[in-house]
């Protein structure tokens, strides 16, 4: 019995207070807001603020194949249309119908350093289903400015469905499956980690799910859906994250795959956790444990205090998933474009990867940790 009570107690310390860190997330990250409760109408200026809030790098940009210019940028902002906007903006609603991207301009150019793979005009993937609060056209009407739950930017017409905020509201109260693995297919329609399909009824394991385009179908849960949001489990996190190790890395998700909070996003949705989608804004939820380190026995030995899976490592523009101890050294796991040994040299991993960290020859890593959280 007293066995049993200690582990209860165990399981209950390792709990995630999901209510607690997703008020977290509403509270402190601006770009967070619950569509649910978004107001009906807006002032037009808050509009035109958040549209031309966001800027690019400094520094030479390319666009495709050729230099970025003044007049490119005059083009993106023609597109979206500024002038048309009222004093008073009628809020909108509608869901996504696929996985789609959110452009900070309206456009599909690619805007990069001399990488195109790091394309600066992508903020995120959204998944289908995905809320929105509607606010703009564009000049050619084929994008839309939308608000989802944590991001705002342009989103293709076609891939936007639009709804009476009644019906959002309907479908956002419905039970759901969420996906548990990278991606499952329903009918015809991806649905990636982390998001939710609706159903509104249940026979055993058939479902009868609600899709993007408003049609209803049966099917029978697989492997990688569950039935609403699962309580967290370190096994069950390490074994999804050990199942994504290879993937190609992907900034802001362009391609369907994951940077390194869009990993970190997706993964602990399926707890029910609401994290915001940068690593910068990630970095302010949660319990802070630290924020520097005088060496690298110091940063082992923190860790060894912290629960893994449910301790995030945070360096400037990165972010991390601490997994343990194997072979009395540190695990981390993320999506990650490069790293700089502590030789200096440079590693162009490219890929979801699982770093031992003085294997790796990663000591260095704790010179650049500007903040260990916990998710708890």
């Amino acid at each position: 019995m007293r066995l049993l009570i200690l582990l209860v107690l165990l399981n209950l310390s390792f709990a995630l207070d999901r209510s607690s860190i997703n008020e977290q997330s509403y509270r402190l990250i601006e770009y967070m807001k619950r569509i649910e409760e978004f107001p009906q109408r807006l002032r037009g200026e808050q509009i035109k603020y958040w549209i031309t809030q966001d800027r690019f790098p400094e520094g030479r940009l390319f666009i495709g194949d050729r230099l970025f210019t003044e007049k490119d940028l005059e083009n993106f902002m023609q597109e979206a249309n500024l002038s048309a906007i009222p004093e008073e903006v009628y809020v909108r609603y509608g869901w996504t119908l696929r996985r789609t991207n959110m452009r900070m301009y309206p456009s599909d150019a690619v805007v990069h350093k001399g990488n195109p793979k790091i394309d600066y005009n992508q903020y995120t993937l959204l998944e289908p289903h995905t809320p929105l609060a509607i606010l703009h056209s564009s000049k050619s009407g084929k994008w839309l400015y939308a608000h989802a739950p944590y991001m705002r930017g342009w989103v293709r017409r076609e891939d936007v469905v639009f709804v009476e905020r009644n019906e959002l509201l309907k479908v956002m109260s419905l039970p759901f499956l969420v996906v548990t693995k990278g991606s499952v297919k329903v009918d015809n329609t991806v649905f990636g980690l982390g998001s939710k399909v609706y159903y509104e009824e249940k026979k055993g394991d058939l479902y009868k799910v609600v899709l993007p385009d408003r049609r209803r179908v049966w099917i029978k849960r697989t492997e990688g859906l569950e039935e609403g949001y699962i309580a967290f489990n370190e096994r069950r996190t390490k074994s999804i994250l050990d199942s994504l190790l290879g993937t190609p890395y992907d900034w802001g998700g362009k391609e369907g795959r994951w940077d390194c909070s869009s990993l970190v996003q997706s993964l602990y949705a399926i707890y029910g956790l609401e994290l915001p989608r940068n690593s910068s804004q990630q970095a302010q939820i949660g319990r802070l444990v630290a924020e520097s380190f005088g060496s690298y026995e110091e940063f082992k030995e923190t860790l060894k205090a912290l629960p893994p899976f449910r301790t995030l490592l945070f360096m400037r523009g990165h972010v991390m998933i601490y997994g343990g101890f194997e072979e009395g050294q540190p695990v981390i796991y993320h999506a990650v474009h490069r790293l700089r040994r502590e030789d200096g040299s440079q590693w162009h991993v490219n890929s979801i990867y699982k770093n031992l960290l003085e294997r790796d020859g990663l000591r260095n890593l704790y010179k650049s940790i500007i903040a260990v959280r916990v998710l708890d």
